[in-house]
């Protein structure tokens, strides 16, 4: 209940950025690389592709704000090893959506060529992630490692929060009309709802965008 209130929050402000006149839209498609860790849990890996549209609001002295959102699909595919030759293979599929405020400041070289770097929070909001456990050992060691075989979504199924709140930066170079960037977004909030241990999820990425 408490992320259905925050994400609802969050969208009433994009709305709020969104009717106001935007200078400069683009239309935003990339590679990320997000990573799920916590204290006495192994890091899990992903590889996705993001794409969105991002609105930039001019502020002064080559400042400007940008906001937007960008709807990201990812995949996992982890095998963890056990003795005996066991193993249990973790399959993640998750959809999500990255609303960024981000600062950017833009430094112009010639009248066509220009540097910019940017920083600021970004709201990463879980749609649905569903994961499926394949475990060869044995019941009892199943029951031991806390390992549930199985499809689960990790969202209904109360096991991590939607909303994950992370601080990002990056910067990049723009050509005319074309942009290519890249950015780190580090996760600061506990999405773990399951259990005591603390998770936590941060991303890399790296995009082209087109103004329009």
């Amino acid at each position: 209940m408490k992320s259905t209130i925050r994400i609802s929050i969050i969208i009433v402000l994009l709305s709020a950025f969104c009717s106001l006149q935007a200078q400069t839209y683009r239309l935003e498609l990339g590679y990320n690389k997000p990573i799920r860790y916590g204290t006495d849990v192994s890091s899990t890996p992903f590889n996705g592709i993001r794409l969105g549209v991002t609105a930039e609001f001019d502020l002064k002295n080559n400042f400007s704000l940008l906001t937007g959102a960008l709807y990201n699909f990812v995949y996992s595919n982890k095998l963890q090893m056990y003795p005996n030759a066991d193993s249990v293979t973790y399959r993640t599929l998750g959809h999500y959506l990255d609303i960024p405020i981000h600062v950017t400041y833009t430094y112009p070289i010639t009248k066509n060529l220009k540097v910019f770097g940017f920083a600021g929070p970004n709201f990463n909001i879980g749609l649905f992630q569903n994961q499926q456990t394949i475990s060869t050992l044995s019941d009892a060691l199943n029951r031991t490692n806390g390992i549930v075989p199985g499809k689960v979504d990790m969202y209904n199924g109360s096991i991590l929060n939607r909303l994950n709140l992370q601080i990002g930066l990056g910067g990049g170079i723009q050509w005319k009309k074309y942009q290519l960037k890249a950015g780190y977004d580090f996760g600061i909030n506990n999405i773990n709802k399951s259990g005591s241990t603390n998770l936590n999820q941060s991303d890399w990425y790296i995009s082209v965008a087109y103004e329009f």
